[in-house]
């Protein structure tokens, strides 16, 4: 089963919207909150060189936003 890292804030639609998403499929989602966290905030900056909400990480892929990667991001799932 694959893993994903999800960088993501409170009160972020694109953020919940992803964790649904795995959610609904069983997948592992390890929430990094970047509004709380400051270490989660440095982690997403080095990704991005910018602060991006949602940042999703699978397998090493790393995808800024949700909605716009979803086709992407879903076939990881299976693979």
């Amino acid at each position: 089963m694959k893993k994903v890292l999800l960088y993501t804030m409170e009160g972020n639609a694109d953020g919940e919207a992803a964790l649904a998403f795995f959610q609904a499929r069983g997948t592992r989602v390890d929430v990094r909150d970047v509004g709380r966290d400051g270490g989660a905030t440095l982690e997403c900056f080095d990704l991005a060189g910018r602060l991006v909400v949602p940042t999703v990480v699978i397998d090493g892929r790393v995808f800024f936003g949700f909605g716009a990667n979803r086709e992407e991001i879903e076939p990881l799932l299976h693979t």
